[in-house]
């Protein structure tokens, strides 16, 4: 019945209404775009919520909590999702250098040597989305095991002639950055980004504030070897389009669970810097 209040194109829902609009023919493709629909906005919803609300703002980057940023994020994660891609195979890094070490013979070389690194025992740990921000769900992290694994960070740093300081591309992040001359500027292949981009390799590794996972630059190689023996993931944009897609061996350790996974860790950080300061062979 129209109500007295309201226009009377206006009319309060009736059962009969209802009944009506449950008998309504729809057809299969009106039913499949609204499930689709329902299921997107469901997915945003949720994914917004987890990005924004679960994530810390420390743990999102300097600028992943910018809506531009989000999207970016949804589209890369759904590329991985629909590819199959969590950053734990090596088929891309391993294909690169098949076709580059005659170009690149640096590419071909690797800096780990055998027995360097075990495998790793356990799962994996998890990765918070597979997008950005790239960072592990925090774990439980002894609090000395961390200082410990901070004062060997600094002291690599300082006995290879490294600047040690807050990231530029992560907030509570501690970093290790190259010197802006190093001996292979002229050569390197991973040097060429100059140091004031966000992507460029001279911040070659941070330790992330709050689980103390790491971002890290390795030889495609041993990134390989990271990735297989358990002991990394690769960076989601590595292997892509633009700058941030150069470095192929960009990668994400597990934070260490022990003292023994800190001298791991801390080798595979010796490895970076050396694939970094080697002078490329012609």
């Amino acid at each position: 019945m129209a109500s007295t209040y309201l226009p009377s194109w206006i009319h309060a829902p009736t059962l009969a209404h209802a009944h009506a609009l449950w008998n309504r023919p729809v057809s299969l493709g009106s039913a499949l775009l609204s499930g689709l629909g329902l299921y997107v906005l469901g997915f945003l919803v949720s994914d917004i919520y987890a990005y924004y609300l679960l994530v810390p703002q420390d743990m999102r980057g300097t600028i992943s909590s910018q809506p531009a940023i989000y999207i970016l994020s949804g589209l890369i994660r759904s590329f991985r999702w629909l590819t199959g891609k969590d950053g734990t195979s090596t088929r891309g890094l391993r294909r690169f250098v098949a076709k580059s070490k005659e170009r690149q013979p640096i590419y071909g070389r690797r800096f780990l040597k055998d027995g360097d690194v075990p495998v790793r025992r356990g799962p994996r740990a998890s990765i918070l989305v597979q997008g950005l921000p790239h960072r592990q769900i925090p774990q439980l992290l002894d609090e000395e095991l961390e200082k410990e694994l901070k004062a060997r960070f600094d002291t690599f740093g300082a006995s290879h002639s490294l600047t040690s300081g807050e990231s530029h591309i992560e907030p509570n992040a501690l970093a290790l950055f190259l010197p802006h001359t190093p001996p292979s500027l002229s050569q390197h292949p991973e040097l060429q980004i100059p140091p004031s981009r966000k992507a460029s390799s001279y911040e070659f590794a941070h330790i992330h504030g709050g689980e103390s996972s790491m971002h890290l630059f390795l030889a495609p190689l041993d990134a390989a070897e990271a990735i297989e023996k358990g002991w990394a993931v690769r960076f989601p944009l590595a292997g892509g389009l633009g700058e941030w897609g150069r470095a192929q061996g960009r990668v994400l350790v597990y934070a260490p669970r022990d003292r023994g996974e800190v001298g791991v860790v801390m080798r595979l950080v010796e490895a970076g810097w050396e694939y970094l300061s080697a002078v490329p062979k012609a």
